[in-house]
């Protein structure tokens, strides 16, 4: 499934192009690098990591591996940061990221997932339920593909599209603004997407807790 064009977001061996949101520097705390993939620290900070790179309309390639009770997940067209959970502040040593977000979790055992089918694998989190997923058992590798074309966004896992989402639809809008949380996408941000269409936003690698893995990380503008 990987693009025939395009470009590498990680070699396999070094932690070059990613960061964290707040700081120019690789969070080691937080992640590291294993048997040529990038993972999160089940025991480290929830830091999110962040590519260098910035992007608007793209394919973004990636295969995924999460842990048994692990909450991860790749967000995109990000906006800016938000405040760490734990502390309710914008927090340099753990930054956490406010954008869309594929949702990659253990639909089982994380009881988030199981208040909604927006909550679960699949989801543009809290805004969006997918569609029939394939079978997607933990701790086994799987791949995804995001997509954002203007103002279309799609979620694909295991070569199967789960997921199709208009940006300017009231859908959406009208999800986003019965979400009373301030820590997530508002609808002024689909406003500031239609504006501003050359603007262009990070990909972020999400902790939420436990460990998840990404590798063959690939995208196509």
């Amino acid at each position: 499934m990987l693009c025939l064009e395009g470009q590498t977001l990680f070699d396999g061996r070094t932690s070059a192009g990613w960061q964290t949101l707040m700081r120019e520097s690789f969070p080691a705390a937080a992640w590291k690098i294993e048997d040529g993939a990038l993972c999160s620290i089940a025991t480290g900070p929830h830091a999110d990591l962040s590519s260098v790179k910035k992007f608007r309309n793209f394919e973004l390639e990636f295969d995924w591996w999460i842990e048994k009770g692990t909450n991860s997940g790749v967000k995109y067209l990000v906006f800016g940061t938000r405040a760490n959970p734990d502390t309710g502040k914008l927090d340099p040593d753990v930054p956490k990221a406010l954008g869309f977000e594929l949702q990659l979790i253990d639909d089982e055992r994380v009881p988030d997932a199981k208040v909604s089918r927006s909550r679960g694998t699949g989801a543009l989190y809290l805004f969006a339920e997918p569609g029939k997923l394939p079978a997607l058992a933990v701790e086994q590798w799987h791949k995804a593909k995001i997509v954002v074309k203007g103002k279309r966004m799609e979620h694909w896992l295991d070569g199967v599209k789960v997921l199709e989402v208009d940006l300017e639809s009231a859908k959406l809008r009208e999800a986003m603004a019965a979400e009373k949380r301030a820590d997530i996408p508002k609808p002024h941000h689909l406003d500031e997407l239609k504006e501003q269409p050359g603007k262009a936003y990070p990909l972020v690698l999400t902790h939420h807790g436990g460990k998840g893995c990404y590798r063959n990380i690939r995208v196509r503008e």
